[in-house]
């Protein structure tokens, strides 16, 4: 899957980007399709990486890193129009 180009998608911010790279660890060992991006701006977040996935598989990512212990900000959901993200927040 493209995670990257897509439209729609959920992001999972991280309150630290020790946090976010320890994602990126346990999420990569999971063989999961996710990429790491910078925090979008319409996001108040205090670290400036997310990680950008697909929306099904959100529910099966969040327990994979909280099994691991990996603390997780904020869910959005993103669906971008045009130039612009209409930024939704699902859970914190």
């Amino acid at each position: 899957m493209d995670v990257i180009n897509l439209t729609e998608y959920c992001l999972f911010t991280c309150s630290t980007t020790s946090s976010a790279l320890k994602a990126e660890k346990v999420l990569k060992s999971a063989g999961a399709d996710f990429v790491i991006v910078p925090t979008l701006r319409e996001i108040s977040s205090s670290c400036g990486l997310s990680v950008k996935l697909p929306c099904e598989k959100r529910e099966k990512y969040l327990d994979i890193l909280n099994a691991e212990r990996v603390k997780v900000e904020g869910v959005y959901y993103v669906h971008k129009v045009g130039h612009e993200n209409q930024v939704t927040l699902i859970e914190s």
